[in-house]
């Protein structure tokens, strides 16, 4: 039952044109034109590319895993966005993409283990912005021109592998991850212009269930009880790295 239990212990885991009609060929006069439609913010603006270093030396990307008092320290991510319009509150889609790390932790305080934890992205981040300008205004938290309000939705499923005990391997197998994807909602003030500082933002989530861990013995149910649940935090450093379809070093072109 030991052995059990510290299995148990091992998960370190935890953004028209309107057509014009013809003339009529007769002699007859030639109907009005009517009239066009009014452009969408994604037709009239057709997007705003963006990107954002995620973690950096002063604040890498660092989950802290409620149940277990651990925390987990990935590499440095990237966010690629695009906000679709600028007047009100629009829709803005997104990639994120950070490297799996690996993690150590002490069990019982006495145990070592290790693990890989990788974050599966569970297709595009989406949310919404709000663009707001004004260096001694709306954006004067952080020292630019040009800010966006974002609430954005990033939805991962945590995998975990390559786990060992005191240096001896549990065979988790190659599926060990949460059976559904957890939704990391991040809000926060960003810059959209340069220079800018980096903003720290904190994000709580919640750590669904696993399933597809062990081989030799059904490990998820044992994972599921004794590290899933509420309370898990996300603390990074949001870095812009480039604006705009321009070349680099600061546009987000080719």
């Amino acid at each position: 039952m030991t052995g059990r239990v510290l299995r148990a212990f091992l998960l370190p885991a935890m953004l028209g044109l309107g057509a014009l009609s013809l003339a009529s060929a007769s002699a007859a006069p030639a109907p009005a034109r009517q009239a066009e439609p009014e452009q969408s913010p994604s037709a009239a603006q057709a997007g705003l590319k963006f990107g954002f270093y995620v973690g950096d030396e002063q604040q890498p990307t660092t989950s802290r895993v409620a149940k277990l008092g651990s925390d987990i320290t990935f590499p440095q991510g990237r966010f690629d966005g695009t906000i679709l319009g600028f007047t009100g509150r629009v829709p803005i889609t997104g990639k994120l993409a950070i490297p799996p790390t690996s993690s150590y932790f002490v069990s019982f305080r006495f145990m070592p283990a290790t693990g890989d934890v990788e974050l599966i992205p569970d297709g595009d981040a989406t949310g919404t912005v709000l663009v707001k300008t004004g260096a001694k205004g709306d954006c004067k938290a952080v020292g630019t021109s040009i800010c966006a309000d974002t609430d954005v939705t990033n939805k991962v499923f945590i995998k975990l592998s390559n786990v060992k005990v005191d240096g001896k391997v549990l065979d988790v197998g190659p599926n060990c991850r949460t059976a559904q994807s957890a939704a990391v909602n991040i809000k926060a003030l960003v810059p959209l212009a340069f220079p800018a500082p980096p903003v720290k933002v904190t994000s709580t989530f919640s750590t669904p269930g696993f399933t597809g861990c062990g081989v030799r013995e059904e490990l998820s149910p044992l994972l599921t009880g004794l590290v899933a649940g509420p309370g898990n935090t996300l603390v990074t450093n949001l870095k812009l790295r480039c604006v705009g379809s321009g070349g680099p070093p600061n546009g987000c072109g080719a």
